[in-house]
């Protein structure tokens, strides 16, 4: 029998060169020790988007949380104590974390595969500057987006959207060595439904249909109000790059508040159906998509993500795989939120399940987290 350990280390690494999945990548190093010295790390394409893993809903008091394969259809468990009772804004393969129970609001980046952590100026000292007072568990960041993935590089940004008690909101950013929070003159804004950075620029759309970008000062100028579009409610918007074009999906829902039989798997929120448009930045129009060829969006709490299917087994092509993220109504009736997951065929309109089980949480719901190696 031959011994497997032996084989050249050069054979070795051109097998894993062809290696695309990180998971797969992972294994690939862990068989031995000769494999995992010839199969450096430089071996696999860091850039190449990976299938999110669906980090299930956090339970009371666990410092482990689950991931889930659509891939593999298998559970895995990882202890993070780092997210036990906090906030998850998953984005760049981290996750920005704010605590629900430290009486200033910690907040941190966290690369939940290494448990590598950066540390963020608090959510105190975020409010400090309406002059606000932090009150734990109150939500106050509603989305958190990296320029760049901290593992590749030190020269990124985190972007916030973040309300506050008098109803408002405020955009404010972070740069690695800044102390505090720089806050960001904006208009008075609805709240923001999406932020992405594309092309070396923030963009985010609020629900009143104005599309934003960020300039290189970090001024807000209007691009577009997408007045028609925002008249349909319920719905959740979400932008996405695609093969280098801006869409933006957006996702209907049904409401019933009434009768729900939460015990036997009632959703008293239920998304019904989703639609694709490519967004023209310059001339302010949206060209609707009906198939998205092999390519496969995932959207859900803070940001939406698109791999090309055809590169990886178990992930359907021109389907949008969605998390629960419906947080402004009151969920608590339903134990937490996280009924309502799926994967939309863009083609027929079906949904099918994505998860054979019941994953619900009031603190840090259903997530997709991508996986990415620390430098």
């Amino acid at each position: 029998m031959a011994d497997w350990a032996e084989l050249p280390n050069d054979l070795i690494s051109h097998i894993a060169n062809r290696v695309k999945v990180i998971e797969d990548f992972i294994a690939f190093r862990s068989v031995c020790t000769s494999w995992r010295i010839a199969a450096i790390k430089d071996d696999f394409d860091v850039f190449s988007p990976q299938i999110p893993l669906l980090m299930l809903g956090a339970k009371h008091e666990d410092d482990f949380r689950e991931l889930y394969s659509l891939s593999k259809n298998k559970v895995s468990r990882l202890f993070l104590p780092e997210v036990r009772n906090a906030e998850c804004f998953p984005t760049e393969g981290w996750l920005c974390t704010v605590s629900n129970t430290s009486r200033d609001g910690e907040m941190n980046l966290l690369h939940p595969f290494s448990r590598t952590q950066i540390q963020l100026p608090s959510l105190k000292i975020l409010l400090a500057f309406h002059d606000f007072d932090h009150r734990p568990t109150v939500q106050y960041v509603i989305k958190a987006v990296l320029s760049a993935n901290p593992s590749i590089t030190s020269d990124y940004v985190l972007m916030l959207w973040y309300n506050a008690h008098d109803g408002g909101g405020g955009l404010a950013f972070w740069r690695p060595g800044y102390l505090n929070w720089t806050h960001i003159k904006a208009p008075r804004l609805t709240s923001v439904a999406s932020m992405i950075y594309h092309k070396g620029k923030y963009y985010y759309i609020c629900y009143g249909g104005r599309f934003y970008n960020l300039c290189s000062n970090f001024k807000p100028h209007l691009l577009v109000t997408l007045h028609d579009l925002f008249y349909q409610h319920p719905v959740q918007f979400y932008l996405v790059e695609v093969s280098g074009a801006l869409l933006l999906v957006t996702r209907f829902y049904n409401i019933d508040e009434d009768e729900v039989d939460f015990a036997n798997g009632g959703r008293s929120v239920e998304t019904y159906k989703f639609e694709v448009c490519e967004l023209d930045v310059t001339k302010g129009e949206l060209k609707e998509i009906k198939n998205l060829g092999d390519s496969t969006i995932f959207v859900g709490r803070n940001e939406a993500s698109c791999i090309d299917s055809s590169k990886f087994t178990g992930i359907k092509p021109n389907h949008i795989y969605f998390t629960d993220d419906w947080f402004d109504f009151d969920r608590e009736q339903e134990g937490g939120v996280g009924r309502d997951m799926g994967a939309y065929n863009l083609e027929d309109g079906k949904i099918e399940s994505i998860y054979p089980e019941l994953s619900i949480s009031l603190i840090c719901p259903p997530t997709w987290i991508s996986p990415s190696f620390i430098m």
